[in-house]
């Protein structure tokens, strides 16, 4: 057994402490019995939420990233957030654009798979944009990008041990709103013109910003409180409620772009089964509805005031009258605010002035372009709502202040708690209906307005067996202001609860407090989610993460990213402890550290080519020595080689070859940022119930409970990743209450496998760390593709 790795423990009835001396050499063919230890499978959910596998009971923790944030943007013509509209195409080729090559290259796939699979992450959250399938025009496919997806999907599952769930992916509705998501035809559809969003301020774009470098941060989330944003969101929720004079092709606006949406979704997953049916229910688990879905103008009780909603106001912040007043052209004073510790502050006002210009399409040119079919009662160059009668465009007068926060119909009053209740569930029904139609035993995870409390639907035919939620978690702190404070920071969740009679108490003093306010906060969210759904619907935290450009970027002069370690730290210790199933945001396969993540200043990504060691990726991308071969041609003639890696037999052509490679092969692990904090230990598989999970960063140490009563009689192990980045191979101890473990390990799996039993109560595994040493030397040999497959 020593010849493969495994290093046995002996089992006993008392708390026993093994050491592991160092690890033995494996064999090629070993690795693929290592790498079905964590093999996706069929799984399903327990009665407290827990996501189990099928076929043992087992508890899975889903412990992954969201990839690939690049996927926001086209590939052809390469579109970045920053990109000059004059110089790439941006309004000229929006109906022509491909996101064929997004998330990145399949050249590229193993390399970046692989890298994800060495944090010891099993789960991606794969973002796509409506954009992306139908940007040509309504009903028209991308089926290049379909076909991408489906090579992109089958590359995941052929390096195996990822689960994946799809995310159609938006923020503030689309790239032309300041965004990401829908494409541009949307725009058109509702009677807009998002040539003049910048000069009405309808939204606020990064690339028509003076100077990109110097957009201001987070204000691209301000869009969605401002007139286009709010206009798009509230015509695909509650078109039929304040716009019903909106018909186009003899259908309100509302059922025009959902069912466009819904069917844009049904045609990729129908795709995907039709030509990769094996992927559904293995490594394909589930689908998301829209991301971070938010309600416009509903429940705004005056459209003279900004909404109680509106917590973030950067820069410059029409009301909503404002707002619709610059949309028709008519200058506005308005209010200037900046963020502090305590909330916004008002800091002066500015005079806007559109000099005519309309946020509304007046001709019908884009209506023949298009094909729509507009209502003879919809008049073109006029505000949709002003056609209602909400407010006079003459005169700029609101005549019906509180329209959006009374039912035309019914006079009650609407907020967004009626919103989330209403017609966020009637849109979540038909996502539902939409995906299983496609598949039964695919999870559909209902993704509510963010940060709000789920819809009340426990016991209700809207939540079926396949049903999971997600919710967001970001800390405001860390996000707004750039930096890891150590000494205050706030209860976000509690705040927007009303929990404090002044903002001002729900301050948090001292970096031990405020860890223990990120456990609480996530715990609510937690707890909210399964109050209003179930406690037996899983729970998800599809995105959270930090800033990496802290401190105005100084960690990337000094190399000093302690404060994102300690703030990354502090937010995976919150998720452990609870128990959460999580994505992070994000990797994006070509963050720099000019651009962050190369959409609005974001630099969330734990890969950045620009952390990687000086030639590294150089070394990488290079021909290959033998010829001018790439590695990407290099894998993928490998792919189809007769030559087996794993025969015993006088080493091939191949193989010298390989060799030959393995020193242009890149350290996988380099350009990981804050990998300390990020590339942790926890239970893949846990054979029975968490109770505690815990990872002592400062004092290499990870602790975990486990409750075994009730879990059925099985041998399957609790399979524990333990990364040597933390636990160098004969540098650390195992002690169990009980049971056996065998520690398997080669530089790619790290894995300890903990025979303890079952129906016997508590049990516990301690894992410590002697010297808290740094372990270095993750560029071993291999290829990528051997790497990533598990040859190797």
């Amino acid at each position: 057994m020593s010849s493969k790795g495994y290093v046995p423990i002996p089992s006993s009835s008392d708390s026993q402490t093994h050491s592991l001396g160092s690890s033995f050499p494996m064999h090629k063919h070993s690795f693929a019995s290592l790498n079905s230890v964590i093999e996706t499978q069929p799984i399903s959910h327990d009665s407290q939420g827990n996501f189990v596998e099928q076929k043992t009971g087992r508890r899975v923790l889903l412990h992954g990233i969201n990839l690939d944030s690049n996927s926001k943007m086209p590939k052809t013509p390469t579109q970045y957030s920053y990109s000059r509209p004059d110089k790439c195409g941006f309004w000229e080729e929006a109906d022509h654009v491909s996101f064929v090559g997004r998330p990145f290259p399949l050249e590229e796939a193993y390399e970046h798979l692989t890298r994800i699979k060495l944090w010891g992450y099993n789960t991606i959250r794969y973002v796509i944009t409506w954009e992306a399938i139908e940007h040509e025009g309504p009903g028209i496919y991308d089926e290049d990008f379909i076909d991408y997806t489906i090579q992109m999907l089958r590359k995941i599952d052929e390096i195996g041990g990822l689960y994946v769930f799809i995310d159609p992916h938006q923020d503030v509705w689309s790239r032309f709103t300041g965004g990401s998501g829908a494409p541009l035809w949307t725009l058109y559809a509702a009677g807009l013109e998002p040539r003049n969003f910048p000069v009405t301020e309808a939204s606020v774009l990064h690339n028509a910003s003076a100077d990109p470098q110097k957009f201001q941060k987070m204000v691209w989330a301000s869009n969605y409180f401002r007139m286009a944003a709010e206009t798009m969101f509230t015509l695909f929720f509650s078109g039929s409620l304040f716009a019903p004079k909106a018909i186009i092709d003899g259908v309100n606006i509302q059922e025009y772009l959902q069912s466009h949406f819904l069917d844009a979704i049904s045609y990729l997953l129908v795709s995907i089964k039709k030509s990769a049916p094996e992927l559904f229910n293995k490594s394909i688990m589930a689908v998301e509805s829209l991301n971070e879905p938010n309600s416009g103008y509903f429940g705004f009780a005056d459209l003279e005031k900004y909404p109680l909603s509106q917590e973030l106001r950067l820069g410059t912040c029409p009301k909503p009258i404002e707002g619709m007043r610059l949309g028709m052209g008519l200058p506005q004073e308005v209010d200037l605010y900046s963020l502090s510790v305590f909330g916004p502050r008002k800091t002066g006002t500015r005079l806007i002035d559109p000099n005519g210009a309309k946020a509304w399409v007046s001709s019908d040119k884009m209506d023949k372009h298009y094909g729509f079919k507009r209502d003879k009662d919809w008049k073109l160059g006029e505000c949709i709502f002003a056609q209602h009668k909400v407010w006079n465009p003459e005169t700029g007068e609101a005549l019906i202040p509180h329209y959006f926060s009374i039912h035309p119909e019914t006079g009650e009053t609407l907020d967004e708690e009626t919103f989330i209740n209403t017609r966020f569930v009637d849109f979540w029904t038909k996502f539902k209906d939409t995906v299983r139609k496609v598949d039964t035993q695919l999870y559909v995870i209902m993704q509510h307005p963010v940060m709000e409390i789920p819809p009340s639907l426990e016991g209700t035919p809207y939540i079926d067996s396949r049903t999971a939620v997600a919710q967001h978690y970001y800390d405001g702190m860390s996000l707004m202001f750039q930096t890891w404070n150590r000494n205050y920071n706030v209860d976000t969740v509690g705040i927007m609860r009303g929990r404090y009679i002044n903002p001002v108490f729900g301050l948090v003093f001292g970096e031990s407090n405020i860890r223990k306010s990120f456990r609480n906060q996530l715990n609510q969210l937690k707890e909210e989610a399964q109050n209003a759904l179930g406690t037996d619907v899983p729970v998800i935290i599809s995105e959270t993460g930090m800033p990496f450009d802290m401190d105005q970027k100084k960690a990337y002069e000094t190399g000093d990213y302690s404060s994102q370690i300690s703030a990354n730290d502090a937010l995976c210790a919150a998720l452990e402890s609870n128990n959460l199933n999580c994505t992070y945001w994000c990797y994006n396969s070509s963050n720099c550290h000019k651009w962050g993540d190369n959409w609005n200043l974001e630099d969330f990504s734990l890969f950045s080519r620009d952390d990687i060691e000086e030639n590294k990726y150089d070394s990488l991308m290079q021909n290959a020595a033998y010829g001018t071969t790439s590695i990407g041609t290099y894998i993928e003639w490998l792919t189809s080689s007769s030559t087996s890696l794993e025969t015993g037999s006088k080493k091939s052509e191949v193989e010298v070859e390989e060799y030959e490679l393995e020193n242009k092969v890149v350290s996988l692990m380099s350009g990981t940022r804050a990998a300390s904090a990020i590339v942790r230990p926890y239970g893949v598989l846990v054979n029975g119930t968490v109770t505690i999970s815990e990872f002592d960063l400062k004092n290499g140490r990870f602790t975990m409970e486990i409750n075994t009563r009730g879990q059925r009689e099985t041998h399957a192990p609790t399979v524990i990743y333990l990364p040597e980045l933390h636990f160098a191979p004969g540098q650390f101890e195992i002690r169990v209450s009980t049971g056996t473990t065998v520690y398997r390990h080669n530089k790619f799996v790290q894995l300890v496998e903990w025979d303890h039993g079952v129906q016997i109560g508590d049990v516990r595994i301690e894992v410590c760390n002697y010297g808290n040493q740094e372990t270095e030397n993750y560029g071993e040999s291999s290829t990528l593709k051997a790497l990533a497959c598990g040859y190797l």
